[in-house]
């Protein structure tokens, strides 16, 4: 399949979406705009798919696709037209989607992995009695972090239950995720394919790898976090990596306010700007299952922007349509954010 086609699965015939929103949240930009956009396409767990997706490909396979009449587009949104959703679910079955991606679940696959694959090749080279190698080309944080890891270990035994745990992993996986995942494993005597050799060995576009990996490393992230007793290893290597969905700053800010601290006394302990600590705390309403609303929203508030949109669908609502009130933006988004949450 064409790798443009991709796009269509991101479009909704129903629905106007942003590209340029889409394709920042591929990306990784992390935008208030970007995340309410996401959580309002229902794009969210797709955060970080794509971090070095192009923009002039992105923009390419778009114009392809609009010139094709797949989509439609109108100002600086675009949606599918009847022919793109038909074109969309006649390759359904044979398209390749991600099943377990959550971007913001396990921020830091990438990460993970780099450890890894580098943990299982040290190991394998361990075993060997092998000094002399060259090791997986990888930061030097996580060479720290994977030496750090192996020191917890017992040496005599480790080899043995990190065969097991890949086992484990690589008989749960379809044989042909197993078969290719498999590729990248190297260590003492083996040497792991590249990406292309891989993709091809499979019949994969370039694309369509990446959204493998992606996907494969993400399962295996959601098997050793919901069954750490079963990869106690692999559960060490990730364990420091594991975080929340929000931002370094912005769950600093969540932890602060849950404290007991207002919003003045953190914009002077931080020396942050109170619209930046405004816009951690719409990250969190997006982001978080549970967010205390009521707490930043007042009921007179609220009743104006019910009053105000009353006859509007959510799509429609606008800032602009609040200027003879003095209601702020913020009060305009966290409002919109909760009605969007309730659909």
């Amino acid at each position: 399949m064409d790798d443009c086609l991709y796009l269509l699965y991101l479009f909704d015939q129903n629905q106007w979406r942003r590209p340029l929103a889409i394709q920042a949240l591929l990306k990784g930009k992390r935008t208030v705009s970007n995340l309410y956009a996401g959580l309002d396409y229902d794009l969210l767990p797709l955060y970080q798919l794509l971090p070095h997706l192009a923009a002039s490909k992105f923009q390419q396979a778009l114009a392809r696709l609009i010139a094709d009449g797949l989509l439609e587009q109108q100002t600086r949104a675009v949606r599918l037209t009847a022919a793109g959703t038909a074109i969309k679910e006649a390759h359904r079955a044979t398209v390749f989607l991600p099943q377990h991606y959550s971007g913001f679940t396990f921020q830091h696959s990438r990460e993970f992995s780099d450890r890894l694959f580098l943990a299982t090749q040290v190991v394998s080279e361990l075993q060997a009695h092998n000094r002399r190698y060259f090791p997986l080309e990888v930061s030097l944080l996580t060479q720290q972090r994977v030496k750090q890891w192996l020191r917890q270990q017992d040496i005599s035994i480790v080899a043995e239950r990190l065969q097991h745990e890949w086992e484990l992993f690589l008989a749960i996986l379809p044989t042909v995720q197993a078969n290719y995942y498999s590729q990248f494993l190297l260590g003492h005597e083996v040497q792991r394919a590249t990406t292309a050799q891989a993709d091809q060995l499979a019949g994969w576009t370039t694309l369509t790898g990446e959204l493998v990996r992606q996907d494969i490393s993400h399962h295996l992230l959601s098997l050793v976090t919901a069954q750490a007793a079963r990869f106690p290893l692999l559960a060490a290597l990730w364990q420091p990596l594991a975080s929340g969905p929000l931002s370094q700053s912005a769950t600093q800010t969540i932890n602060l306010l849950q404290q007991g601290n207002t919003l003045a006394a953190i914009s002077r302990q931080r020396r942050v700007k109170l619209n930046t600590l405004k816009e951690h705390l719409l990250e969190a309403a997006i982001l978080l299952p549970e967010f205390p609303f009521a707490t930043y929203l007042s009921a007179p508030a609220r009743q104006e922007l019910a009053t105000a949109f009353s006859d509007q669908p959510l799509a429609d609502w606008r800032f602009d349509q609040l200027t003879n009130t003095a209601l702020s933006f913020f009060e305009f988004r966290l409002y919109q954010i909760e009605r969007r949450k309730s659909l």
